[in-house]
């Protein structure tokens, strides 16, 4: 079997690449799953108009602050000593 040979930089790139995709995912999904929801189920049912992209963007941004406002999603930050 021969070795397989890999640039560091271009596996450094790769990752980069693959981890900010991933990222990016994360935060487009639940956006677009928010706008889809409000405008074809939602709109539907009720009288509310329907919604832009900023304004699911800004319902993410709200839910967001009230899970962590409410205690149930926690973020800690804590610094390593160096003695």
């Amino acid at each position: 079997m021969k070795p397989f040979q890999i640039n560091p930089l271009g596996a450094a790139a790769v990752f980069t690449i693959l981890g900010m995709g991933l990222i990016g995912a994360l935060v487009i999904l639940p956006i677009a799953c928010i706008h889809w929801t409000w405008n074809e189920v939602l709109s539907n049912y009720s009288v509310l108009p329907p919604i832009s992209v900023w304004q699911a963007v800004l319902l993410y941004l709200a839910m967001a602050t009230v899970l962590f406002l409410s205690g149930v999603v926690q973020i800690e930050v804590e610094p390593e000593r160096t003695e």
